[in-house]
């Protein structure tokens, strides 16, 4: 019973352990390879890189998305410093 209600008090924090602190960071992998798109050698030696439109577009998709997930972090830790100072109480949870 006790080894129960540890895991269930545990894992929604190692959840959001996995999400953010390895999730986020895997996501930037994808959207930097995305972006570098596909080089080829062409005959007289110089290099060309091509990017596929839709793989761009996703890539910037995904860096806005992660420009969002740290402003809402930034905004999460600072709830209590902004409803102290300016009275706007952002998520509603502030003290």
């Amino acid at each position: 019973m006790l080894l129960a209600e540890i895991f269930h008090k545990i894992y929604p924090v190692f959840l959001a352990g996995l999400v953010f602190g390895a999730g986020l960071p895997i996501l930037y992998a994808v959207a930097v390879r995305l972006v570098s798109g596909t080089a080829t050698e062409t005959a007289d030696g110089t290099v060309k890189v091509e990017v596929h439109p839709l793989a761009r577009v996703a890539a910037y998709a995904i860096f806005v998305l992660l420009a969002l997930a740290i402003l809402t972090g930034i905004l999460w830790i600072a709830k209590d410093f902004l409803y102290a100072y300016t009275g706007f109480n952002l998520f509603g949870v502030a003290n």
